[in-house]
């Protein structure tokens, strides 16, 4: 009995999906890196030409930091594990009660400009101000993205980092050091 092409389509596209979760899993092995040698960044908004930014703060890095990863929040849909263990985050004003339980205070290298307090403890410094549409990186961020309610964005250290100096844990100051680039 011959089987007609149209029969197979869904078994075909089942396998093609299916290589293409493997592959990705494969490629994203072999070309991360620990975490002691990468900082990443997450970014509650509508990115384009992360990988610029990315290569600005490598730039700034210093040599051991082999990987800077500009995220969406988007990048993590299917698990927030990634998200919660990032060294840096920018969110609008809105989000911050939601992710709360992410962020450490603010390190005192950080703190100038507008700040962001809880219980009486900066955690947050302002990038971006809805009343002016003035903020950092707006090539790259889509803060004021018509999908996206137009708020202040602050940049937040996470909890988890291993790039701040002062946690528990830590390797090194460079979270601090790329979220100073990211504020000039």
């Amino acid at each position: 009995m011959k089987r007609r092409f149209s029969d197979m389509m869904p078994a075909l596209l089942l396998w093609a999906m299916l290589s293409i979760f493997l592959w990705s899993f494969v490629f994203n092995f072999l070309t991360d890196v620990p975490l002691e040698e990468k900082l990443v960044l997450f970014i509650d908004a509508p990115l384009t030409e992360e990988t610029r930014l990315a290569v600005q703060l490598e730039d700034v890095a210093d040599e051991h930091i082999q990987m800077v990863q500009v995220r969406s929040f988007d990048y993590a849909m299917m698990s927030s594990h990634e998200i919660e263990n990032a060294d840096l985050y920018i969110i609008g004003e809105s989000s911050i009660a939601e992710y709360g339980d992410w962020f450490a205070p603010l390190p005192e290298a950080l703190r100038t400009g507008t700040l962001l307090e809880k219980d009486g403890q900066p955690i947050g410094v302002k990038v971006y101000d809805a009343a002016s549409g003035e903020g950092v990186a707006p090539e790259v961020i889509g803060y004021a993205h018509p999908s996206k309610v137009v708020e202040d964005h602050y940049l937040l250290v996470g909890k988890n980092s291993l790039h701040v100096q002062s946690h528990e844990n830590a390797v090194d100051d460079e979270a601090v050091n790329c979220a100073l680039e990211l504020l000039k």
